[in-house]
């Protein structure tokens, strides 16, 4: 597609190539296009997609059918494109898809480039420009956002947020013209958006007033009575303060009164941010809860703002009551409760009812003295007002409860550290937890304070500046502000500066308030010593998240204890729930607990923490290979030390799920546990094998590598060496069934770790563990095609194992020997060995290694032709690895018996074990094999013609 391609979405959903448009007929096709429009640049899901598509009702292969849809799209916008390339404008990413668009090809994207423009030129007073720019960006509208979509409820949020950038941008050009005189232009447009937005107060407050400036002071006067009437007969309400007073200006120009500003109502908000970007979900979560106000007369609406420190609690609502003025003609209150305060100054009852008094204008020689009497009289005061009330910085429900007013009108807003779940479940108080916001709107933010100049070709800056924050608001401030205060500092040397010096250190700051220790601190002040302690060392566990058996044996203790103990840190938000059971800090208060530990903690303490951690890990893990039933050998550990309590593992799914959860953890563990790091590695060898994890894999045996090599550790280093190789040789293996000749290289790349391992278990004097080597250098010869080699070293390794009785071992050498007999034609020989190896298997209990026989089994009999044992024989091995869980194996058992139907002219048997196989592959992000199944799928789905080969064969 070339580069004078466009697309629209204020309006219709439309794309197109020059001057041609592209046909996007198809309803599916218009409403994944639109989605990606409204969100340019930004990732949409395979998920969401389905949500819009089809709601909570998605079909069976809703992913095949997303995928279809998104192949067909990136056909539409570039025909030209080479099979598989990533294409100019639909990007595949990690978790979705991608529109990659300017404001040179997307109308939406150009609308605010205007609009912005038009914003830049109001503030430095050019009223015409900032006139001129927002009118050409509304002319860019030809309807309401998408349309001709009508998409379902889950996600219409999406394109009417953008439909209200446009009220807001029309808001504010009515204010140009007004200022300016320059009317003509803009009133056709605002008439156009007033008969779509037709209980808009804000808006129609606007128009009344452009009409009255244009000489139509009928008109306006009309609009104002057929709102009301609207407003009444519709909602049950009377207009708000800011339709009243446009109202009164009319009458008075009609007068012959001079035109008076609209009074704002009493409002006693502090000053936000003027750089506040983002949070559009929880700014519409707001306006959500606003609209609950009045909606039952025996009761008040009330929102609980929490958070970590720093993270923008009292921003957002500030920002919020900012632009929701309207909504509270009667009044808006803030009251700072000092819940955290420095020096432990919180606010009482009688304290917040006299400000809230005052603020209500209330003469200070007429508040009572007793706290009852204050209350009574708040609350008469501000019963049946439209009014907010913001409590800020709440300490506990105890702190907030006598202060909520009785009244269904208002709406009370209270912000705090702690999770208030008293408030949610006496008082019905409705949750919003804010988390750090995402990376593009830290960008904005960043963008917003230092500047378009000051960022410009500093993207890799940025983001580091914005990785080494945590995201947290508080910390990209103080950030910005220091790179103000010196501007001559590129964005490169402060993220150097912060690069080289302590996490914290480069927070600090005259102001106690925006010190990033202390704000930290005010939180940890509040914690029990038993919950402060456990704080202060979890910062030595060394992944991303914990659960609650992990950090009881981080603190030596008992496990019902600590949840206790985590649920106090949760409550202060100290640390978060990342995920049901799981526990995380944010990296900058890691950093504050880390360095608090250093300072009250002794390094014995904190060693003896770390110990008990890894030991915890390490016999876990244990635990789950046991269960795993892996034939690899693992060397046997120490007795776990006091206060440790590995975790129960009660069966094989249950293995398999814990190490996937602990994976990040157990990865990071690696350099923590030196030279034991490698019994960690091989007890997650039969873990990697069954998930198809084939990279991290060969990662995790590199890294335990280098620490038995700097340990000294020869058995380690054989058995690292070993892992490598199968690593790489299963990895290999599996790019040959998917047909990618690059599998081979891979393959033969394990060759050097094999030798290298067998050199040293010779050296050991090792010969079992020496056996397992020769039998996996005969797979890996077998796989390359090399089978005579394969059984030569097969035999060898038959004998070792013989000669030491070893069953399992015996069982495996008969495997690689049957297979390696029937590829060099003695198939029947083969097969003998191949049953005799099946049945050891069963004899053992090792279920995994049994349907691997019979799997291989199922092959040679397809190929001789004896379809019907082949069948039966990949069947009983699919049951097989679904016992074990072995989930690779399943999708490739189903992926032969699909070929092996195929080949019998059963296309329905076919494509039922093809779709299942593809599915599997995919929860694995097999996509090389998905996309061998997919042009499997394909051919097995294509009409049969007459006289052609039913099979397929050519």
């Amino acid at each position: 597609m070339d580069h004078h391609s466009h697309f629209a979405v204020l309006g219709p959903v439309r794309a197109f190539r020059g001057r041609s448009e592209l046909d996007l007929s198809s309803r599916q096709l218009r409403l994944i296009l639109g989605l990606l429009l409204v969100r340019p640049g930004r990732v949409v899901t395979p998920s969401e997609i389905s949500v819009l598509l089809w709601g909570d009702a998605a079909p069976e292969h809703a992913a095949s059918i997303i995928h279809r849809h998104i192949g067909t799209l990136r056909r539409r916008l570039e025909p030209a494109l080479p099979f598989r390339a990533e294409g100019r404008w639909l990007r595949r990413t990690g978790g979705g898809y991608r529109l990659e668009v300017g404001p040179e090809s997307l109308d939406l994207l150009k609308f605010r480039e205007l609009a912005e423009e038009g914003r830049a030129a109001a503030e430095a007073g050019d009223r015409s420009i900032a006139l001129a720019r927002r009118t050409a960006a509304l002319r860019l509208w030809q309807g309401r956002c998408g349309a001709d979509l009508d998409p379902n409820p889950e996600v219409a949020r999406e394109f009417s947020s953008v439909d209200e950038e446009r009220l807001a941008v029309v808001c504010a050009a009515a204010e140009d013209a007004l200022v300016t005189g320059e009317i003509e232009d803009l009133l056709p447009i605002v008439q156009e958006l007033a008969e779509q937005a037709r209980l808009d107060e804000a808006l129609h407050a606007r128009l009344m007033l452009l009409l009255a400036a244009n000489g139509k002071q009928a008109a306006a006067i009309a609009a104002f009575h057929r709102l009301r009437t609207r407003l009444v007969d519709e909602l049950g309400v009377d207009p708000g303060h800011q339709l009243r007073a446009a109202y009164e200006r009319v009458l008075r120009q009609g007068s012959g009164e001079p035109a008076q500003p609209a009074v704002a109502p009493r409002s006693h908000l502090p000053l936000g941010t003027r750089f506040f970007s983002g949070r559009a979900a929880e700014l519409e979560g707001l306006s959500k809860l606003h609209a609950e106000v009045g909606q039952d007369r025996s009761a008040t609406v009330i929102g609980v703002i929490d958070g970590l420190p720093g993270v923008g609690k009292t921003s957002l609502v500030l920002h919020w009551a900012a632009r929701a003025a309207d909504k509270f003609p009667d009044g808006r209150l803030y009251v700072d409760l000092q819940g955290f305060d420095l020096h432990d100054a919180v606010l009482d009852s009688s304290q917040a009812y006299a400000r809230m008094l005052t603020g209500l204008g209330v003469p200070y020689s007429q508040i009572p003295a007793g706290t009852e009497d204050m209350a009574t009289l708040f609350r008469a005061t501000v019963a049946d007002r439209r009014m907010l009330i913001v409590l800020d910085n709440a300490r506990d429900e105890e702190q907030v409860r006598p202060l909520l007013p009785a009244s269904s009108d208002a709406l009370v807003l209270v912000t705090s550290r702690n999770r208030l779940t008293g408030l949610i479940l006496k008082e019905g108080a409705v949750p919003l937890s804010l988390s750090t916001p995402s990376e593009a709107e830290c960008r904005l933010a960043m963008c917003e304070r230092l500047g378009a100049a000051r960022v410009a070709g500093q993207q890799d800056a940025i983001s580091e500046i914005i990785r080494r924050c945590g995201k947290l608001p508080l910390a990209i401030a103080v950030v910005c502000a220091r790179a103000l205060n010196y501007p001559d500092w590129s964005l490169g040397e402060i993220a150097a500066q912060m690069r080289q010096s302590d996490p914290l250190d480069f927070f600090d700051g005259e102001d106690p308030r925006t010190d990033v220790r202390n704000v930290f601190s005010w939180s940890a002040r509040m914690l029990s010593e038993p919950a402060a302690r456990l704080f202060r060392l979890l910062p030595v566990h060394p992944g991303p998240d914990i659960g609650s058996a992990g950090a009881a044996s981080l603190a030596g203790l008992p496990v019902g204890e600590t949840r206790d103990l985590l649920r106090e840190l949760m409550r202060t938000r100290l640390i978060t729930e990342s995920r049901p059971g799981r526990f995380a800090f944010h990296d900058l208060i890691k950093g504050y607990a880390a360095e608090l530990s250093v300072e009250r903690d002794s390094p014995e303490e904190r060693r003896r923490a770390r110990d008990r951690m890894l030991d915890h890990l390490l016999h876990t893990t244990y635990a789950a290979n046991k269960m795993l039933k892996s034939s690899v050998h693992v060397a046997a550990l120490d007795p776990p030390r006091p206060g440790v309590s590995p975790e129960l593992i009660k069966d094989l799914p249950a293995a398999m799920a814990w190490i996937t959860t602990e994976l990040p953890v157990l990865e990071a563990a690696i350099e923590p546990l030196g030279a034991r790091s490698w019994r960690l590695a091989s007890a997650l060898t039969p873990y990697f094998l069954r998930s198809a994890m084939f990279q991290r894999w060969e990662a995790m045996a590199g890294q335990a590598l280098e620490q038995a090599t700097i340990g000294g550790d020869l058995a380690g280093q054989a058995a690292m060496h070993r892992m490598r190789a199968g690593a790489n040789v299963n990895a290999g293996r599996n790019l040959l069934r998917a047909g990618v000749p690059a599998g081979e290289l891979q393959i033969r790349s394990a060759f050097d770790d094999l030798e290298r391992c067998k050199e040293l278990l010779s050296e050991l004097e090792l010969p079992l563990q020496e056996a397992h080597v020769y039998r996996n250098l005969a797979q890996a010869y077998s796989d390359v095609g090399e089978h005579g080699e394969a059984l030569r070293q097969a035999e060898r390794a038959l004998a070792l194992f013989e000669s030491a009785e070893h069953l399992p071992g015996i069982l495996l050498a008969l495997f690689q020997l049957g297979y390696d007999r029937c590829a060099t034609g003695d198939v029947e020989a083969g097969l003998a060995l191949l049953r005799r190896a099946e049945a050891l298997a069963r004899e053992v209990g090792d279920i995994n290694t049994a349907a691997e026989v019979a799997s291989e089994t199922a092959g040679v009999l397809a190929r001789i032709g004896r379809t019907d044992e082949a069948i039966a024989c990949h069947l009983r091995s699919r049951e097989g690895m679904l016992a074990v869980g072995n989930t690779l194996e399943v999708a490739s058992c189903e992926r032969d018996l699909g070929e092996v139907f195929f080949q019998a002219g059963q296309r329905h048997e076919a494509l039922r074990f093809w779709r299942a196989a593809r599915k599997g592959f995919a929860d694995i992000d097999q996509t090389d094999m998905v996309a061998f199944l997919d042009e499997r799928i394909g051919q097995a789905a294509e009409p049969v013609r007459p006289g052609s080969d039913f099979t397929g064969q050519r």
